[in-house]
């Protein structure tokens, strides 16, 4: 009952247009049926699943908002291809600005290279939550995001363009480090069970191919000679 009220206490500071739009929607405890995702060429797969889902967190470039996840990828490589799942509060992003970052020792750390995406193919799932639709977003960089292997790199987003907030669902499932938010276009980070004393980790399917060969791979070739 706590959890309900809280939910529509946000959900109503929302309709009130409030100088401030809440960075999260609210922590969600819930079973439903997972939606399925192939996988292909995946360089961190992190995929959505309606069954985990429990909050959404805010990363609209018109409240400051960003947030950032991190991947590590045994060698080197690129990532050519992003998926994510949102909530646009009111209109969809028309685009993103994306962030390669380094590891600080307690999230994101120093820009290694930065981007913005074409324009996003965004579909509604047909699933709702907190009074708003789903949506699976694909878009491409404006450019490969190149890695170095065995390195953790932090993945940092903000949307775009659409009328009103916007949310990055999250989940309790532990892939890596947990999520990071700042308030400030990435200028200060906190960790999301500091500022929502929970650990989050953001829905999201990184596709490329890799740009060096693997120890074994390399053993395999000379011992064609």
């Amino acid at each position: 009952m706590k959890i309900t009220a809280l939910i529509v206490v946000l959900l109503a500071g929302l309709a009130l247009a409030a100088p401030a739009p809440n960075s999260q929607l609210g922590h969600l405890n819930q079973e439903q049926v997972p939606v399925g995702v192939s996988l292909v060429d995946v360089i961190c797969s992190q995929p959505f699943v309606y069954a985990n889902l429990q909050n959404g967190l805010g990363f609209s470039q018109p409240n400051a908002w960003m947030l950032a996840d991190d991947f590590n990828y045994p060698v080197d490589g690129y990532i050519d291809n992003i998926e994510i799942w949102a909530i646009y509060a009111s209109g969809n992003a028309t685009g993103f600005n994306v962030q390669l970052r380094s590891d600080g020792g307690a999230g994101p750390g120093a820009i290694v290279e930065s981007y913005t995406s074409g324009t996003p193919y965004h579909e509604n799932t047909g699933l709702s939550q907190w009074g708003y639709g789903l949506w699976y977003t694909e878009f491409a960089p404006s450019a490969n995001i190149t890695f170095t292997g065995g390195t953790k790199y932090w993945l940092a987003m903000q949307s775009t363009g659409g009328a009103g907030a916007h949310y990055w669902l999250a989940t309790n499932q532990t892939w890596e480090d947990q999520t990071y938010f700042s308030q400030d276009n990435g200028g200060t980070w906190a960790s999301s069970y500091v500022m929502w004393g929970a650990y989050y980790e953001q829905y999201m399917i990184l596709s490329g191919a890799e740009t060096s060969l693997t120890r074994d791979s390399w053993g395999a070739i000379k011992s064609l000679f």
